[in-house]
């Protein structure tokens, strides 16, 4: 699944998205897979849920981990949660990508490191 690099969650905040409300749920579930496959990303599988006159969720299953977006037109609010351990996928670029075309005014990342599965656990914490 993931080359062995260090775990790291990427949860983005987008606000005062102007142009979400002129995408409908299936042409931002595209625009979400192309950012991550521009980004590097290897999608496997997606699933996406537009909720019934409200915003959307979609879940991108990637070779490197996955990737999951929310929407809120009526705020205008975006959060974007890509987990990968793979430095071939450019996450803040998928992020910078998807804030660009929907008109965010305000973008905000935190960058969360996430314990390495790939290690035993004799590796990854010395007894006492």
């Amino acid at each position: 699944m993931c080359e062995r690099e260090q775990p790291v969650l990427y949860s983005a905040d987008l606000s005062h998205c102007h142009a979400l409300a002129a995408f409908d749920g299936p042409a931002i579930s595209t625009l979400f897979a192309a950012a991550l496959r521009s980004a590097g990303g290897t999608i496997v599988q997606e699933l996406q849920h537009a909720y019934t006159g409200a915003g959307l969720t979609c879940v991108l299953v990637l070779s490197e981990s996955h990737a999951i977006l929310h929407t809120w037109p009526e705020t205008g609010a975006v959060n974007i949660d890509i987990f990968s351990c793979s430095t071939r996928l450019k996450s803040l670029a998928a992020i910078d990508e998807l804030g660009r075309l929907l008109g965010a005014r305000q973008v905000s990342v935190q960058e969360i490191p996430r314990a390495d599965g790939h290690l035993p656990l004799s590796a990854a914490e010395p007894r006492a």
